[in-house]
């Protein structure tokens, strides 16, 4: 299906479809041999990224700054820890926390509650070799796709439109959409093409709200993306 008809399926307003294929093709131009990259780095440079990063490491562009294609994206909330932080309260709200889960005592509260946290690597600590080896296995080269991304302005929220399928999100210039189609009882096909602006807001009781917060000199962006996947509904 053309993607002005996907968008007419969601409900995006037809002055608005000019201004979101722009962006959609944008996309598509800036992704290039991404999802190969991704393939190749995630199964076969996983484990040399792992033993390269220290305990006390944050993510990989700290250690090997020359290697920073390969790390996650630049932003607080995700880390060589994975996702799964605890956030801190600060002047300006809630924000996710640096530095955490460094105690190396197996028995300490702190080092099982790290243990807890971790759901990609399930019985290990989020700073282990293994563990680590797990999360870039999942998320290696966010970093190229943040380079490849698009500046967010957070101020400006989220629209959505959702129907048949489709979902559209909209930041200001910034577009992403996803179709799903049934396959075969839970297996999906999911194409998620345009910018993850989806990953810089959350979706929380009901509205959005930011949940991505760039490291001290890195900028918000919503990494590229331009992809079809299988996926098992409710996953």
């Amino acid at each position: 299906m053309a993607l002005a008809d996907l968008l007419t399926t969601a409900g995006v307003p037809a002055a608005l479809h000019p201004q979101a294929i722009a962006s959609l093709a944008l996309a598509k131009e800036r992704i290039g041999w991404l999802n190969v990259f991704k393939f190749w780095v995630r199964w076969f440079k996983a484990g040399t990224i792992a033993g390269a990063l220290q305990w006390e490491d944050e993510r990989l562009l700290e250690r090997c700054p020359e290697r920073a294609a390969w790390d996650i994206a630049p932003v607080l909330n995700v880390t060589a820890q994975g996702d799964n932080l605890p956030w801190v309260e600060t002047p300006e709200g809630g924000r996710p926390a640096p530095g955490q889960w460094l105690d190396r005592d197996p028995q300490s509260a702190q080092y099982q509650q790290a243990v807890a946290a971790n759901y990609w690597c399930p019985g290990t600590h989020p700073r282990s070799t293994e563990s680590r080896a797990a999360w870039y296995r999942r998320n290696a080269c966010e970093y190229t796709a943040w380079e490849r991304g698009m500046p967010v302005d957070v101020e400006q929220g989220i629209q959505e439109w959702s129907d048949g399928g489709v979902t559209v999100l909209r930041c200001g210039d910034v577009w992403q959409l996803t179709h799903r189609r049934r396959l075969l009882g839970r297996l999906m096909l999911v194409t998620c093409v345009g910018f993850e602006v989806g990953n810089v807001f959350a979706h929380i009781n009901g509205r959005w709200v930011q949940s991505w917060f760039p490291v001290p000199g890195y900028e918000l962006r919503a990494p590229v993306t331009w992809s079809t996947l299988p996926e098992m509904e409710g996953s």
